[in-house]
């Protein structure tokens, strides 16, 4: 009897991008190549999760801006120089990684003055009341048996008991594309089989947007349709190891002016696999 793959958000959509890459990737299991971005992106991720669990036994709604903002610097820098090793792998110049660096912290910053906002938003509570309801579960892996799927939720929020589903994202575009609501829906089907109710909603915070709009959307019987289908699909389409049954889907997403994709190489220049490993190692 066919054993389908466990899929993810990020398997599936790769496959709807292109189902060469997923072959690559998920097939062979070859590893995309390191990036600034990607690593950037752990990093922030990272102190997201552990600021939560800072001491904030000493504040109070007066006077909790400018320790918490400092903690949060901290944590950057932490991170930051705990990833050092494969910062400096990606032979980036000093400029480059002061940018990156600046970069980073502006992001968290921005998401810091929503977070604040929020905080500010509660009437008539003590400062660690209101950070305890603001404090979400993170980085929680579910997984499905019923349709072999997992995925790492970055974090679960509980506002006056509506559940949300949010996700975060160092994007340069600040809207909700149909790989990020697929990528959403999918969370929420995790999430009912989980808890045998759906959240609310779900959403992402784009931690470069500066904007007070929220990107969220509700959860409702459509769109759990919508993500059993499209994990249904994926599944069918991914019983095969032959390369053969993953085409490719040529687009210039391939190879642009600043890169290409991972990869390019095997699946345009027609490198072997052995040679792109080897490449690789070295």
């Amino acid at each position: 009897m066919f054993m389908p793959r466990i899929q993810s958000p990020s398997s599936i959509n790769l496959y709807k991008q292109c189902p060469r890459k997923y072959y690559y990737r998920y097939i062979l299991n070859l590893e995309p190549l390191p990036s600034i971005h990607t690593l950037r992106g752990n990093i922030t991720h990272s102190v997201l999760q552990h600021f939560f669990d800072v001491d904030t036994s000493k504040l109070t709604m007066k006077n909790f801006e400018e320790p918490l903002k400092t903690e949060l610097q901290s944590l950057l820098v932490k991170f930051w120089n705990e990833s050092k090793k494969n910062l400096d792998a990606l032979s980036l110049s000093s400029d480059q990684l002061i940018f990156y660096f600046e970069e980073t912290l502006m992001m968290l910053l921005n998401w810091f003055e929503k977070f604040t906002q929020k905080m500010k938003s509660f009437q008539g509570l003590s400062f660690s009341e209101i950070f305890q309801k603001l404090t979400p579960l993170r980085e929680l892996e579910i997984a499905s048996k019923k349709h072999s799927l997992r995925g790492f939720i970055d974090a679960i929020e509980d506002l006056e008991g509506e559940k949300r589903v949010m996700d975060y994202k160092t994007s340069k575009r600040f809207e909700l594309t149909e790989e990020y609501r697929l990528q959403l829906a999918i969370y929420a089907l995790l999430y009912e089989e989980k808890h045998g109710y759906p959240p609310k909603k779900v959403g992402i915070y784009f931690l470069k947007d500066t904007g007070k709009h929220e990107h969220t959307i509700p959860v409702d019987k459509a769109l759990l349709v919508w993500a059993k289908r499209e994990v249904a699909f994926v599944h069918e389409m991914t019983q095969s190891d032959n390369m053969g049954d993953y085409p490719k889907n040529i687009t210039p997403l391939c190879k642009y002016s600043t890169g290409q994709c991972d990869y390019y190489e095997p699946c345009m220049v027609q490198k072997t696999i052995p040679e792109l490993v080897q490449v690789k190692l070295d």
